[in-house]
């Protein structure tokens, strides 16, 4: 069974999938994030640490959790991707809108 992590961290909340982002756990993302926009949690950071894979569907699903966001007032960014995963983002423009970081420090957090 796959688990997403949530931590908050000062103003922001790290989000820690330890799944791939494909299928139905792009679902289970989905729901945390809804989960903490509605808690006002808005400064979202997804820890991608034990993410080994993303596909397009999340890829996709990762600009609309960042337009919510957005809407909501907050942002959303991208924590630690591993080599395939960040030139996954990279290469699709993504980065265009995430911000993407490799330490806690950069992304404004510290991990608990």
């Amino acid at each position: 069974m796959s688990t997403i992590g949530r931590v908050k961290s000062g103003v922001k909340t790290i989000l820690s999938p330890e799944c791939a982002l494909i299928g139905e756990n792009i679902a289970l993302l989905a729901k945390e994030i809804r989960l903490c926009l509605e808690a006002g949690e808005v400064r979202l950071v997804i820890d991608f640490e034990s993410v080994p894979f993303i596909d397009s569907e999340g890829l996709e699903k990762l600009l609309e959790f960042y337009n919510e966001a957005r809407r909501s007032g907050g942002s959303l960014e991208i924590f630690n991707p591993n080599p395939l995963c960040n030139e996954i983002l990279n290469i699709t423009c993504i980065t265009d809108y995430l911000d993407i970081y490799f330490s806690l420090d950069q992304a404004g957090g510290t991990k608990e």
